[in-house]
């Protein structure tokens, strides 16, 4: 049997400190910090949470996502592809500092960009 992509990012563990990562970055980038500045802590803390557990279920790990779908989560926020593309970089330069393979990169960059019509509304 192969592992699986969430076997590739580490587990569990490893998807909580790429996560704890990228919303560090998140927090850091001039691009997308404003939206992320305007929360208190507990709604980071929820959002790190749910996209933690959105990464696991759906790279094949024994997680059930209890969230909103991208579209209901991101309906009226008026993400723009900017905006998109920030998170994007952050995901990858986290994954990059965190020295994942290139292939499981390119599998998570390839994710990311499936479900850009689905987060960018203007």
């Amino acid at each position: 049997m192969s592992e699986t992509l969430y076997d590739r990012l580490g587990g569990q563990s490893g998807i909580d400190k790429l996560c704890n990562r990228i919303v560090e970055l998140h927090l850091e980038n001039e691009v997308v910090s404003p939206r992320y500045r305007a929360l208190d802590q507990e709604a980071i803390d929820h959002a790190r949470e749910k996209v933690k557990e959105f990464i696991a279920a759906g790279t094949g790990g024994p997680v059930e996502y209890t969230g909103r779908s991208m579209i209901e989560t991101h309906t009226g926020m008026n993400v723009s592809a900017a905006e998109f593309l920030a998170v994007v970089d952050d995901i990858m330069q986290a994954m990059k500092e965190m020295e994942y393979p290139e292939p499981v990169c390119n599998e998570i960059l390839g994710i990311s960009y499936s479900l850009k019509n689905e987060i960018v509304h203007l």
